[in-house]
């Protein structure tokens, strides 16, 4: 059965048109349409593509934390000028960490900036009571544009760089080492310190825009050695673009262990007529109030460490009184802190008027942050003095040497 319906032409009578055949010229009018406003013949528009590309991406390991430096391309054929509101990320993924025994099994991390100025974000992996068993992960964001490089050349960057990875760059940088990206990436360059400081950014066709992303470990124990381990999907909107992306954070690239070195002892506790290899040493004399004893700065060991203590004593002909060595281990938080009595140990030193070298390995204690070291001539006697010389602590094997 057909259905007709009627139209009425300008000096015509009626006539009948098929229902079906209105429809079709009614389709036929849309589509063109859509093709005249560059539409897809089905009536939907194309997605535009992104003003922002990547060029590279690099991975680099800072003690435990991650370090990703994006480099993108604005591939727009006008300008833009991105505001911190206009800025967001978030960073995703079920991390873990086998070394750590709270870490074992992946738990979830969720860290969102929606727009600036603050360009942080913290989020709960472990939530305790006790302080040092809680975990959290920090993300920190930086965004400028290449041309905002406050390096004058690569030559420059390059040199900032190799201070920051020996630990004397600007708040801002990143270590830099041989093994610190995959295969492919680039080195990452310094940028502007601070989150903000290349904002708002100012962008030509074809400019590059630097991204910075810092996840940070924050663990009482285990925070500053053990990077969380994860594949994470990160998501970075600037202005109208968003550009995604998986990132393998899955493995460590190298051991880390505290960036600390013993500072010389005070001008006026070194001697330099008795030194084993100069041009001074430490000099414990008990005859001098508050000389009889000397206690080396707290340095961070990492937890469960086989470590090697090394040094020379020489004690004078005479001295009266013992001579001795301790070690004390500790256990830091932000709120406390207390004294691993098991961890510790003392010895004497006995032999007398000559060089006489030490050797002593021993593992740091599980929940050890810091550890500290005194030698002393101990007794109520004001007799006697000690020399000691090439004082080292150090992993046993050099672990955690070949990072930054």
């Amino acid at each position: 059965m057909r259905i007709f319906m009627e139209t009425r032409s300008p000096g015509s009578g009626r006539r009948p048109v098929a229902r079906g055949v209105l429809a079709a010229v009614v389709l036929v009018a849309i589509g063109l349409s859509g093709l005249a406003a560059g539409g897809e013949p089905n009536g939907r528009s194309q997605k535009p593509a992104p003003a922002l590309v990547r060029v590279s991406r690099t991975i680099a390991q800072d003690q435990g934390a991650w370090v990703i430096d994006y480099r993108l391309r604005h591939t727009g054929s006008t300008g833009v000028i991105i505001m911190p509101d206009e800025i967001a990320a978030r960073v995703d993924g079920w991390v873990s960490n086998s070394r750590v025994p709270s870490h074992a099994t992946p738990r979830r991390s969720t860290l969102a900036i929606e727009h600036g100025p603050d360009f942080t974000a913290v989020c709960d992996v472990i939530t305790a009571v006790d302080e040092a068993q809680r975990c959290r992960e920090r993300l920190v964001v930086s965004a400028w544009a290449e041309d905002l490089c406050p390096c004058r050349s690569r030559a420059a960057c390059g040199e900032k760089a190799r201070q920051a990875a020996a630990g004397k760059g600007p708040a801002g940088t990143v270590d830099t080492t041989q093994n610190a990206g995959r295969a492919g990436d680039r080195v990452p360059l310094p940028g502007p310190t601070g989150p903000t400081a290349g904002l708002p950014m100012s962008i030509a066709p074809g400019g590059l825009v630097h991204v910075r992303m810092r996840l940070e470990h924050h663990h009482v124990l285990y925070g500053d050695y053990d990077p969380l381990l994860a594949l994470r999907r990160v998501e970075i909107r600037l202005g109208g673009s968003t550009v995604r992306d998986v990132v393998p954070l899955d493995h460590e690239q190298y051991l880390a262990q505290p960036r600390f070195t013993w500072p010389e002892p005070p001008e006026e506790r070194r001697d330099t007529h008795h030194a084993l290899s100069g041009p001074d040493s430490l000099h414990l004399e008990a005859h001098i109030p508050g000389h009889h004893y000397y206690r080396y700065p707290d340095r961070p060991v990492r937890y469960s460490t086989p470590m090697r203590l090394r040094f020379s004593y020489l004690i004078a002909a005479g001295t009266e009184g013992e001579c001795r060595v301790r070690v004390a281990q500790y256990r830091d938080t932000p709120t406390s802190w207390r004294m691993l009595n098991h961890a510790g140990f003392e010895k004497g030193l006995n032999v007398v008027g000559r060089w006489t070298r030490v050797e002593r390995v021993f593992t740091t204690d599980a929940e050890a942050t810091t550890l500290a070291l005194d030698f002393r001539i101990a007794g109520d006697s004001d007799v006697g003095e000690m020399w000691i010389d090439d004082v080292s602590l150090e992993p046993v094997g050099g672990a955690g040497q070949e990072g930054p």
